[in-house]
């Protein structure tokens, strides 16, 4: 979705024209394709206040028998005008390098499958020595190898890789493996590489990380999402999704935090993103939340009508101003388009400068050749470039140079200054890049004031774990902190001390109010540290402070070892959360026999459980005593909420116990009951009896009186025991279903979704008929669930008789004639009708906030597809499959059909998201019979039945998406 028409004027000029700003601002051009920087993609200053850019001319793909001619160039304004006026090329013949820093006399360059070093040794201003510092990185995306790196307050060196990058990487200390879109950390001094959130589990494509004034790591996803890092710094290979704390209307890339005196006091501490897909640079507000934090969309400071400006980096310079680099191309993406399409602009790249109006530019600095006394008193400078620059350059010096004066310039800071902790805080970062540990610092700052100064601490004790006495002494105050930030920072530091201990100071956290963030770090802790605790618990050898940590411990993994009369003894634990003893309950039912099942459904608390009935019924059919039913029926009194019936309900049906039956037909025929109950009590019926309750089920369906939930309930009933009978009864319900789209799409997904569904209704049809509108209803209720069913559409289309049926060929001859319409005759405002009269469009894709999240967002889709483009989208989904929303069909043993678009998989389940509701369908594995993935969820054909008109406007209604 990233093939934007050409600019006819691509002039600076133009471009300039295009911009609207917000008020206060005023933007100029820095550099441009004149200084050599066609397809810039990343940028970085050096302490002189020269920037560095990385050009991939390469990209997508180079050329056979053609040398790549990506490099790495250095602009400078050497007369001080605000425009760079010099340029020179630091390092050539590249191949398609995604991301660069500046460090230790040379540059760190992510360069496809190696991370290698760069160095000028002669002093002429360009890289004369190449050396391969790791190898093995993945390349399967061009777009999504190595990218974005930065340093860490400590001088650890982060980037990230893509959704379909697979990585193994030999190192000193191991081989490190990362699948998919992962976070990298290398430290360079150790030759230590970790990876952290691989499987995609924080964003399918990582681009752009940052770091707080006390740390705190953020990453922003190639996707709408902003993380918060911090919680999944924990090295396991357990995997869970990190919760975001806010997100984009539409795509964007990097974080910038503005932390500059230049620019307005208004925009101080905000997160600056490079919108490159709908052409502007939007800005967040972030806010504490308990241990995490929180964001918010504010307005942009900049955007622009000018589709081909693709803001891609965005960087504070020296003076203070905002520099964005613009990758100036109509075409940011590789399979949308050829490779060697003619509109990837390859001569074209900008760097444009956002200053204030009313207030004066920051002064650079001396910094280059400076000694290291000086270069230590701007660690106290209100800008953060100038802290950053020092801190690199402090780390490149050799350790003995920097040592004493580090250490004597930490001794004479002022404690009554007001930064006096930060100031510390910036020194330990320093000690950080060389490796030394300086003990003595570290633990002034554990007792800091500033809670930020503490939680700095907390994370500079798990890196230095491997080389304290005691790290786990150290910690113990900070995870009982009274402030959470400090605790989360705590609880990621034990992880990474692999002693049977460390478990047991991490469950100190649950002393104290727990939030999203600090249960995400505890879980991964627990599998992190599971090599060392494990083994202590099963040999006695490890005592928990109190019972109920070790309750938590064993109901979020669950030893496999641990017995059933070791899961009671915990579950009469005081104080124990709902979750955790449901968890432990969960786990005896796992590992119990039938007296064990029986002790769990005994329990006042899990028959008042809904969750726990339900993650029961999802469990292997268990054996039911007598005694262990009539608990459950407890469960399906009257009495009792409809959540607790539903869920009792589901586990009879589960495990079939039949002798339940009789008490759930009472409610299912109880009139008062809450109709979701009935229906769920039918559903109930169908496993237990079988066709013996065909009669019921018929009765319900046939009567008039029958409320319509009930109804729908018995006709899916029927669909699972007798396709052609439920075929003649979705057709009556059909004639009667004439209200609306998702009446009809009610009606008729009962037996769809049933094996062999779709030909029994299709055989009904041609002997019944249906009114018109009856017959259009039904096609776009087809439409909104993503049905694929020629002989079902053609069928119901010759009923409609509303509109010619027009099977249109893909032909680029008919794209360019149709694209033609659009721009000369199309009329956007008809068009949005259609798109509102068209309820598979709202199903699916997103627009402004609203609508489905299926298929793909469409807020801005103008800024990124011709109309050429749109209309290849719409007349023909399978012409070109966005990535990540590939089909994926399963067909259950019980013969339901599932699809919709797989958003997560394990060994044991599947996580699938469908059109009919907003949570995912997850199906355990073992319940499948089969299992496929082809071409698109949009049907083939859905704009058939429209005539050419309506397809002209609506393509210019989509066209003109985002370009407000």
């Amino acid at each position: 979705m990233s093939v934007s028409p050409a600019e006819t004027d691509n002039s600076v000029a133009a471009e300039l024209k295009s911009f609207q700003l917000a008020k206060g601002y005023k933007i100029e051009l820095f550099a441009s394709e004149d200084l050599g920087i066609a397809d810039p993609c990343a940028m970085r200053w050096d302490e002189k206040g020269r920037l560095w850019v990385l050009t991939i001319p390469s990209y997508p793909q180079l050329e056979p028998g053609k040398k790549p001619v990506d490099k790495l160039t250095v602009l400078e304004d050497r007369n001080g005008d605000g425009k760079a006026d010099t340029s020179w090329v630091f390092a050539d013949g590249l191949m398609m390098p995604l991301g660069f820093e500046l460090g230790h006399g040379g540059v760190y360059l992510g360069e496809q499958t190696e991370l290698v070093f760069l160095k000028d040794t002669d002093g002429d201003g360009k890289a004369d020595k190449r050396q391969v510092l790791m190898s093995g990185f993945g390349t399967h995306d061009s777009h999504q190898t190595i990218n974005s790196f930065i340093w860490s307050p400590g001088g650890e060196l982060f980037f990230s890789q893509g959704h379909s990058i697979y990585s193994r990487v030999e190192t000193a200390w191991g081989i490190e493996k990362a699948d998919r879109a992962a976070i990298w950390r290398y430290r360079p001094l150790r030759r230590q590489l970790d990876n952290f959130l691989d499987g995609s589990m924080a964003s399918v494509n990582p681009w752009g990380m940052n770091f707080g004034e006390w740390g705190e790591m953020f990453h922003k996803a190639n996707d709408p999402e902003l993380f918060y890092t911090v919680p999944g710094l924990v090295k396991t290979a357990q995997r869970a999704l990190l919760p975001p704390i806010g997100k984009l209307v539409i795509k964007g890339s990097i974080i910038e935090i503005i932390r500059t005196k230049h620019l307005p006091d208004d925009l101080k501490g905000d997160f600056v993103i490079a919108g490159y897909y709908n052409n502007k640079i939007e800005r967040m507000r972030v806010a504490n939340d308990s241990s995490g934090y929180s964001a918010r969309l504010l307005d942009p400071i900049l955007s622009s009508s000018s589709r081909s400006f693709r803001p891609i980096d965005v960087k504070v310079g020296p003076n203070g101003a905002l520099y964005i680099l613009d990758w100036y191309n109509p075409i940011i993406g590789h399979y949308q388009a050829s490779m060697r399409h003619p509109d990837r602009d390859k001569t074209h790249g900008r760097i444009w400068r956002i200053t204030a109006t009313d207030r004066p530019l920051v002064q650079l600095p001396k910094l280059a050749g400076q000694p290291v006394p000086v270069l230590l008193d701007h660690l106290k400078s209100d800008e953060h470039w100038v802290r950053y620059q020092v801190k690199r350059l402090l780390a490149e010096k050799p350790m003995p140079e920097v040592r004493p004066d580090l250490t004597e310039w930490v001794a004479k800071q002022d404690p009554k200054d007001p930064n006096y902790e930060h100031h510390l805080m910036e020194a330990l970062g320093v000690f950080e890049s060389h490796e030394l540990v300086y003990e003595d610092l570290l633990r002034q700052l554990t007792k800091g004031k500033e809670p930020g100064a503490r939680a700095y601490a907390a994370h500079v004790v798990g890196r230095w774990s491997d080389r304290l006495a005691d790290p786990l002494a150290v910690l113990e105050p900070l995870i009982n902190d009274k402030h959470a930030r400090v605790r989360l920072e705590a609880l990621v530091a034990v992880s990474s001390v692999h002693r049977p201990e460390a478990m047991v100071l991490a469950t100190q956290v649950l002393n104290q109010p727990m939030d999203k963030f600090l249960t995400y770090a505890l879980n991964k802790t627990a599998y992190a540290l599971q090599d060392s605790w494990e083994p202590a618990l099963q040999n006695g050898k490890l005592t928990f402070k109190k019972p109920a940590h070790l309750a938590w411990l064993v109901s979020v993994l669950p030893p496999s070892w641990y017995a059933p009369d070791q899961y009671r003894k915990l579950i009469g634990t005081e104080n124990l959360s709902p979750e955790v003893r449901r968890n432990l309950l969960l786990s005896l039912a796992k590992t119990g026999k039938a007296a064990d099942i029986e002790f769990v459904l005994s329990q006042p608390s899990a028959q008042t459980d809904a969750v726990l009935l339900e993650n029961l019924s999802k469990l292997d059919v268990r054996p039911v005593s007598p005694i262990a039913a009539a608990s459950l029926k407890n469960s399906l009194l009257p009495t009792k909420t409809a959540e607790v019936n539903m869920a009792a309900i589901h586990l009879a049906r589960a495990w079939k116990i039949s002798s339940t039956a009789a008490t759930i037909n009472n409610l299912a025929m109880s009139n008062p009951i809450d109709q979701r109950v009935r229906a769920e009590g039918l559903k109930a019926l169908v496993e237990l009896r079988g066709r013996a309750a065909l009669p019921l089920l018929q009765k319900l369906v046939g009567s008039a009186e029958t409320p319509r939930v009930i109804r729908l309930a018995s006709l899916k009933g029927l669909s699972e025991l007798d396709v052609a009978l439920a075929a003649r009864v979705t057709v009556a319900e059909m004639q009667r279903s004439g209200a609306s789209v998702d009446a009809m799409r009610e009606a008729i997904a009962p037996l769809i979704d049933q094996r062999s569904g779709i030909k029994a209704l299709t055989a009904e049809l041609e002997k019944t008929a249906l009114s018109k509108p009856q017959a259009r209803l039904a096609l776009e209720a087809l439409a909104t669930k993503g049905i694929n069913a020629p002989d079902l559409s053609a069928r119901l289309n010759t009923l409609a008789e509303e509109r010619t049926i027009v099977a249109r060929k893909y032909s680029s001859d008919y794209v360019e004639k149709l694209a033609k319409a659009v721009q000369e005759q199309g009329d956007a405002k008809r068009g949005e009708l259609i798109y509102q009269a068209n309820p598979s469009c709202s199903a699916c894709h997103s627009l402004n906030g609203k609508g489905g999240t299926i298929g793909p967002n469409l807020s801005a889709i103008g800024r990124g597809l011709s109309s050429r483009e749109i209309i290849t989208e719409v007349l023909w989904p399978n012409q070109n499959i966005k990535e990540g929303y590939n089909q994926v069909q399963v067909e259950t043993k019980k013969g339901e059909i599932i699809q919709g678009i797989k958003v997560f998989e394990t060994a044991e389940v599947i996580h699938i998201k469908t059109t009919a509701s907003t949570k995912n369908r997850v199906i355990n594995k073992k319940e499948l019979a089969s299992q496929t993935e082809s071409g698109s969820l949009m049907p083939t054909g859905l704009m058939d039945a429209y005539s050419e008109e309506d397809v002209r406007d609506l393509i210019r209604y989509l066209s003109e998406l985002g370009s407000k």
